[in-house]
């Protein structure tokens, strides 16, 4: 009992020490880690055995007091890994798209370019009522003093570890709007983490934060049909998960 009174003592000076410093512009290095699990009947052993069991991928958030913009650190090729045997095969593309979110912290607006199947969409909207709700849980985060949030998303539970030491309602992705930076997530039940792995509080070139403005503007929605007909019409099905594309085709 006196462990845990004195680790959350520790918490709260950190969190006081830091909160003092007005930290309000810098960056943040993430790794996001998304696990594919793809099961079959009628796949063999040597088949699963060849197929990707996660993706990694590193991404970068710049922010300061007005905006933020989080995007890929390292742009890769796609992945595609197309394994046949008698009578049928399995096609799966993990794709990493140059994806842009860009947050206007004070008009509360976001602008996503993101690209899919070749075709780059910009996809602008109001911020979303988050209902995030505290769980009471802390840990610290690269030193940081952090409180968990979650909240619902259909069927999902997401998770979000947020510390008030930097106080920008920003974070990677959707992942974002609570009072403070977020550090790390879980979505898609577990399958998709980010773990903030660095924060550097260097001044930040405002040409780091500019907002996209490449590609043909649709609605969230419009965007959600283009991607779920074209992933039909290649006989297969397809999501989207943080910066990455996942589509798996299955042929008889």
């Amino acid at each position: 009992m006196k462990s845990t009174i004195l680790s959350v003592l520790s918490m709260t000076l950190a969190l006081v020490a830091l909160s003092q410093s007005d930290i309000t512009q810098g960056s943040v290095i993430y790794e996001e880690v998304l696990k594919i699990d793809i099961q079959m009947d009628n796949m063999t052993s040597e088949m699963q055995a060849m197929l990707p069991k996660e993706n990694r991928n590193s991404t970068i958030l710049y922010f300061n007091e007005e905006a933020s913009r989080y995007e890929n650190l390292d742009q890769t090729d796609d992945a595609v890994i197309d394994q046949e045997s008698e009578g049928g095969g399995v096609m799966v593309m993990i794709s990493q798209p140059e994806n842009i979110m860009y947050r206007d912290l004070k008009n509360e607006t976001t602008t996503e370019q993101t690209e899919f199947m070749t075709r780059v969409f910009l996809i602008k909207s109001d911020y979303l009522k988050d209902e995030w709700k505290l769980t009471g849980n802390q840990k610290m985060i690269l030193n940081y003093p952090c409180q968990e949030a979650f909240k619902h998303e259909g069927e999902d539970t997401v998770s979000v570890w947020f510390t008030p030491a930097i106080p920008v309602p920003t974070g990677p992705g959707k992942y974002a709007n609570l009072p403070g930076l977020v550090l790390a997530v879980e979505a898609n039940h577990g399958d998709m983490t980010i773990i903030a792995k660095s924060v550097d509080f260097k001044e930040i070139d405002p040409e780091k934060i500019r907002k996209p403005k490449k590609g043909k503007k649709v609605t969230m929605e419009e965007y959600m049909a283009i991607v779920e007909e074209k992933t039909k019409e290649m006989g297969g099905n397809g999501e989207a998960q943080g910066t990455h594309t996942v589509i798996m085709k299955v042929s008889q």
